[in-house]
């Protein structure tokens, strides 16, 4: 639950594990809930068909909590997704997925779904 920081590249280690299914991802914190958010596009060519994974993390090195997922949409992710912070509300519940869909700019509004503390 600690980080352990290193210099040594060599000595890194994964926040997040999901082997053959993480190709790209970025990470946003979403400073109104206090949270991190990480979207990750499945591996694989993504141009045409693929996946999205959103987790959530009151830390950026986890632990991480599934929140979406789902293995194919209406439209190729591409290659990189990220929910950008100049486009989260006030309250930081409607935010919105900035993705390279069909390698094209493309976004997806999406208001998030808190429960209580």
């Amino acid at each position: 639950d600690q980080p352990v920081w290193t210099s040594g590249v060599t000595r890194r280690g994964a926040i997040l594990e999901r082997p053959g299914q993480c190709y790209r991802c970025g990470v946003t914190y979403n400073a109104p809930l206090g949270r991190y958010l990480l979207a990750m596009l499945p591996g694989g060519d993504t141009r045409g068909v693929g996946g999205l994974a959103v987790y959530e993390s009151p830390r950026p090195w986890g632990p991480w909590t599934a929140v979406y997922k789902t293995e194919e949409w209406d439209v190729g992710p591409g290659e990189s997704a990220s929910f950008p912070t100049k486009w989260i509300g006030d309250d930081g519940r409607t935010v919105h997925l900035v993705f390279s869909g069909d390698d094209s700019f493309s976004v997806r509004r999406a208001t998030l779904l808190v429960a209580d503390p």
